[in-house]
This record gives structure tokens, C-alpha cells and sequence, in this order.
């Protein structure tokens, strides 16, 4: 038995990659899982996750998806935000539609998702909000400029959240891993990600986060690949 059992989670991005290996290993441990993902519906996940639509672009959307959680649950212990946007291109080549897609995941989405789960955790002051970012979050790369941009701004607010929820008891956590095997790397040139890290690696260490007493709250994890 983990002292997680029993709780309730919100995953986004639980479709695939990252989020679905998180949903899986939470799914495990006998949390119980709400999904979140355009396609979560054809996700391959076990039927005790429940899966619940959202474009995470869409205002409209956020706001159902919220309310058929509501209907779900009258509680959110945990937020694992997996919903992410890759952009490997040179600022010259990128289009604004490009721009907009990027930003509209990556940092407005994520932040509206967690605006919506922190206004839940408020009154019970109790919980834990993992945004999950990237090490282009920490260190900016030439030929990522949109991306990096969008990541350092889920940073800063992550640590913003992180000392407002401070005084209520709830934890706020970046994740900033680097290259794993996932889709994100199928762009027009895709690369060789074999000796990438892979997602239930990252997520074992989110998951020991998130099993972490109350009197400890990490504020950063980087996870880079060894050698």
C-alpha cells in the first residue's frame, strides 16, 4: 500500500508518452486517474482511468472538461501537467501560426489547467501541482527559440505558484527533464532517440515526488540522461 493510494489525480497529456506512462504508474499504485488529452479516448490505458476530452487550447473545452471532473470528484490531490508542444526551428522559418500553437500548449494551456486545479485545492489547502518542462527551460538552444521561450515562461510560472500556494499548504514542482523517447522528436528531420531516456524512467521519479511526505517539498528536479 502507498501513501498515495486512494487519491485523486488530474494527468494531461495522458494520451501518450510521458502523461500515459504517468497515468499508468499512478494508475498502479492505486491512484485514482483522470485523463486528459484530444484523443485520450482512443488512448490505450486501463479502464479504471478515466478519460476525460480536452483541448487544452480551448477555453471552451477547459471549462467542460472541468465541469465533467467536478461531476467526477469533489476533490484534485494531484496535477500532473504532461500536455507539450515541440518546435525544432530556426525563428527565421517559423511561422506565427507556429508561435501561437506553441505558446497555446506549452505555457497558456498548462498555466489554465493549473489555475483551474489550484482554485480546487484552495479550500481544503492540500495538494501537489507538477508542471513538467524541459531542460530547453533551464538552457536555451539556437535552433529552439519558441519552445525555449515558452518553456522558461512555464518556469517562472511554476515558481510563482509555487510561493503563492506555499502559505496553503500546497506543493508546486517543475520537472525539467531532457530528450526522451517520445513523438516529440518526429518532426520533419526525426532523430535517433535510442539512447534517449525513456519515459517510465522520468516518470518513476516523478511518481517518488509525489510520494513524498507533506514536510518535504521539492521545488526542481532535473533529469538529464547518464552516460
Amino acid at each position: 500500500m502507498s501513501n498515495v493510494e486512494g487519491k485523486v489525480a488530474v494527468v494531461t497529456g495522458a494520451s501518450s508518452g510521458l502523461g500515459r506512462e504517468v497515468a499508468l504508474q499512478l494508475n498502479a499504485l492505486g491512484v485514482k486517474v483522470i485523463g486528459l488529452s484530444r484523443n485520450v479516448e482512443k488512448a490505450d490505458l486501463p479502464a479504471e482511468v478515466i478519460k476525460v476530452p480536452l483541448n487544452i487550447r480551448d477555453l471552451q473545452s477547459i471549462d467542460d472538461a472541468f465541469k465533467a471532473i467536478d461531476g467526477i470528484t469533489d476533490r484534485i490531490d494531484m496535477l500532473v501537467n504532461c500536455a507539450g508542444r515541440g518546435l525544432i526551428k530556426n525563428l527565421e522559418d517559423t511561422s506565427r501560426e507556429e508561435i501561437m500553437d506553441v505558446f497555446g500548449v506549452n505555457l497558456k494551456g498548462n498555466i489554465y489547467i493549473a489555475q483551474e486545479v489550484y482554485k480546487r485545492m484552495l479550500p481544503g489547502k492540500s495538494g501537489h501541482i507538477i508542471n513538467v518542462s524541459s531542460t530547453t527551460g533551464l538552457k536555451a538552444r539556437a535552433d529552439e527559440p519558441i519552445y525555449a521561450a515558452s518553456k522558461w515562461g512555464l518556469r517562472g510560472f511554476t515558481e510563482s505558484l509555487r510561493l503563492a500556494a506555499a502559505p496553503y499548504k500546497i506543493r508546486v514542482t517543475g520537472i525539467y527533464p531532457g530528450g526522451m523517447q517520445t513523438a516529440f522528436w518526429n518532426g520533419e528531420e526525426p532523430r535517433d532517440t535510442s539512447a534517449f531516456m525513456k519515459p517510465e524512467e522520468v516518470t518513476a521519479l516523478i511518481t517518488d515526488i509525489l510520494k513524498t511526505p507533506q514536510s518535504i517539498a521539492p521545488a526542481e528536479l532535473v533529469i538529464e540522461r547518464g552516460v
